[in-house]
């Protein structure tokens, strides 16, 4: 989907994704929680984080459950990588400065 060199497009809602993860950055999440925290119809929120893992600021795995014995499909979790934590401060801290992205 695109190689990593770190250049993304910053939207609004890419902002939101981004909020999601920042209050603690080394945890995974699972898309449903991070479209719980942003507010995000599942049509936005999958392409940013496709673009996020393409742009190498995040990384992603399946969780290791069997879904039979949780009961549920397994989840595709997404973590910060250590690119992505520094560009979504840096991002932020520009806009606390007033300074757009």
């Amino acid at each position: 989907m695109g190689r990593p060199d770190g250049n993304v497009r910053i939207s609004l809602q890419t902002l939101h994704v981004l909020e999601a993860f920042l209050d603690n950055p080394t945890d995974s999440l699972a898309g449903s929680d991070v479209q719980k925290r942003s507010r995000l119809a599942s049509g936005t929120l999958y392409p940013i984080l496709l673009r996020l893992e393409s742009a190498g600021w995040f990384v992603s795995r399946w969780e290791n459950v069997d879904p039979s014995s949780a009961g549920r499909p397994r989840r595709r979790l997404y973590r910060l990588t250590s690119t992505g934590l520094s560009r979504a401060s840096e991002i932020f801290a520009r806009f606390a400065r007033g300074v757009p992205a």
